[in-house]
């Protein structure tokens, strides 16, 4: 079945991708799924069509309602050519490969892209490709990359992540918004 290659390499779970709205390659989890059963704050099991999950860029009525826990999901998939999906998923993750810190422990890509933008070049703009606090690292391969060189602690990277954005809201007065859900 085909509908999911752009997620192949997207780090996470499918209940947090479904709550974040996970995406590369201009697709994401709103264009294939149908629905998702849910457990409520009243411990009331439902079922949330796509549209009553109120998608956007990264974004969904999950994401910003955190009690909620996905229990399960349908995706609207179709027929594919194996050939051609696994042709696809080789290239991206080449791409992938090429373009990303795939050989250092990172958790993904950390900053939403600003519209028109992209944080990555945003970043290495700023000069802040390589930059270190400890061992928490902007990577040189992609500055949307927070790589951990050894024994960086979630302090080292929360301060990396908040220099990152108050260099950018001072050279560029941008907001960079986190992709990523850091859980204290």
């Amino acid at each position: 079945l085909s509908g999911l290659e752009f997620a192949c390499g997207i780090p996470g779970h499918i209940g947090a991708s479904i709550a974040m709205n996970a995406g590369a390659y201009n697709e994401d989890i709103s264009g294939i799924l149908k629905e998702a059963t849910v457990l409520t704050p009243e411990n009331e099991v439902i079922t949330m069509s796509n549209e009553e999950l109120e998608y956007s860029y990264r974004n969904s009525f999950l994401k910003r309602n955190k009690k909620y826990i996905v229990l399960s999901a349908t995706f609207m998939l179709k027929e594919g050519n194996i050939e051609e999906m696994q042709k696809v998923v080789e290239e991206r993750k080449q791409k992938r490969i090429a373009t990303q810190p795939y050989d250092q422990a990172n958790a993904g890509s950390v900053f939403r892209n600003p519209e028109g933008n992209a944080a990555g070049a945003l970043i290495e703009k700023a000069n802040l490709k390589g930059y270190c606090i400890n061992d928490a690292q902007v990577s040189t391969k992609h500055a949307n990359f927070i790589v951990n060189k050894g024994n960086a602690t979630g302090k080292d990277i929360i301060e990396l992540i908040e220099k990152i954005q108050k260099e950018i809201k001072d050279k560029e007065n941008i907001e960079l918004r986190l992709e990523q859900i850091i859980v204290r």
